[in-house]
């Protein structure tokens, strides 16, 4: 560009350099330019879009696993809440604490009236 002027005229296409192959300018037309452009942002919003997508998924396995990790807590909490209910309601424990309460079971002579 020694000592020369460019002069850009308005037109439909536009000079395109290849710099890997250091060819002389090829013309492109605005139809393949915007061909391009297209296909170069249906690449980017799929890109995008496949993040999204994979962060949801780690988000759902990760929610997933929580909640098995507390199924398995409250399923232990379950199981000894059930052994403290049998052995409270076991018949010992009863017949312990009525002979503190001055209890005795009904005999054959006791009659109960329902109104």
């Amino acid at each position: 560009m020694n000592n020369k002027t460019l002069i850009y005229k308005p037109s439909v296409d536009y000079y395109h350099t290849n710099k890997k192959t250091n060819a002389k300018s090829e013309i492109v037309s605005l139809k393949e330019r915007v061909k391009i452009f297209l296909e170069n942002l249906l690449i980017l919003l799929l890109g995008i879009s496949i993040f999204v997508l994979s962060v949801g998924i780690a988000y759902n396995t990760y929610i997933l696993a929580k909640l098995k990790v507390k199924k398995l807590s409250l399923l232990k909490e379950n199981k000894a809440l059930r052994k403290e209910y049998q052995y409270l309601t076991s018949r010992e424990v009863v017949l312990k604490k009525a002979k503190k309460l001055n209890l005795y079971p009904p005999q054959k002579g006791d009659l109960i009236k329902l109104k």
